[in-house]
């Protein structure tokens, strides 16, 4: 495992020399609780049948909060010209992101699929590879936009005539496709040990986004790396250590931290932190019953934007609910690191 913490300490040094700034995509603190938005890779890859959740983030700003929604699911099924040792995995992710005074609206849905085949008897160690095809709405209430010509300098007053700036193309609702790609391999070292990582690349074909007729603006290309690592400290505590990086059209964002998990029987109780560095500490508690797992997180802003935001970041709620329907089967994989 010496190799796994020299990846956590070899990011935390790169991320020593980074100037943060925001991704331009949507984004959420709990990025292990968005997995196919991470990750194409991670498309059914759970210790059950099927998976249902939702997000929600509102990001405190300095006019009108910033909100987030996704929905997403996703299940796997082993076909039998793949054995035991292959399986598929499908799903898809719906989300809507409302921002600013405008509101500049985003809404994507996107299906996904992975291949994953493991590379011993029980599967412990497995690769996995992961595609998303989807479609992009962006929108815009252009009324509620003011423009440089609307200023009257004799008056000293904006004109709200209705006249908009000429450059702007009449169409406030563009849509495009969308494609991203992934790849994860995932160890389970052990009964206490497992690791996974991961890399995936989205906006592969650069869609055009312009609100501008002769605008020629491609959404750049981002990628996520991300490495995670599950510890049975004892019979009923468990560490989950995990890193992020994002790099999208030159602005970078590193996410680090740890949850720690006591089980009880059937209940299992959350707690950590998380840090976006150079500008949130993430503070981090959930409870899980009956495969049903809800967090809660909150980013305290400590970037230089802390005198005007007074400290306050985004509030995020997540909900996961796992169904396991099937009875075992020999051909079930064996690859998750039960706790």
């Amino acid at each position: 495992m010496k190799y796994i913490l020299k990846i956590f300490i070899v990011m935390f040094l790169i991320a020593s020399g980074l100037n943060k700034s925001g991704a331009q995509d949507i984004h959420y603190s709990q990025m292990y609780a968005t997995p196919l938005y991470i990750n194409p890779a991670f498309t059914g890859n759970h210790d059950c049948d099927y998976r249902a959740a939702v997000n929600y983030r509102q990001q405190a700003y300095y006019t009108n909060p910033y909100e987030t929604y996704t929905a997403w699911g996703d299940t796997r099924f082993y076909p039998e010209i793949l054995r035991r040792n292959g399986w598929i995995g499908l799903g898809g992710h719906m989300y809507y992101d409302n921002a600013g005074d405008a509101p500049l609206q985003k809404i994507q849905a996107m299906l996904f699929s992975a291949y994953s085949q493991g590379f011993n008897l029980d599967n412990s160690i497995y690769g996995s590879l992961g595609i998303g095809l989807g479609i992009t709405n962006r929108s815009v209430n252009k009324q509620n936009l003011i423009f440089e010509d609307q200023w009257d300098p004799d008056l000293y007053v904006f004109n709200d005539d209705g006249t908009k700036d000429p450059l702007f193309d009449n169409s406030t609702s563009i849509f495009y496709f969308d494609f991203n790609l992934g790849m994860a391999f995932h160890h389970l070292v052990n009964e206490n040990w497992m690791y996974e990582t991961g890399l995936s690349i989205s906006h592969i074909t650069k869609p055009r986004e312009t609100f501008f007729g002769t605008g020629n603006y491609r959404v750049g290309r981002k990628m996520i790396a991300h490495v995670t690592v599950q510890h049975i400290l004892s019979k009923k505590v468990l560490l989950k250590p995990e890193v992020y990086y994002v790099l999208h059209e030159g602005t970078q964002e590193l996410i680090m931290g740890a949850n720690f998990v006591r089980g009880v029987e059937e209940l299992k109780l959350y707690g950590g932190l998380w840090y976006r560095f150079g500008r949130d500490i993430i503070p981090s508690i959930g409870i899980e019953f009956n495969k049903m797992t809800i967090m809660f997180t909150y980013d305290v802003n400590i970037s230089k934007q802390r005198l005007a935001s007074k400290y306050q970041g985004g509030f995020e709620v997540s909900i996961i609910k796992r169904f396991c329907a099937r009875k075992s089967t020999r051909r079930e994989p064996c690859k998750m690191l039960h706790f």
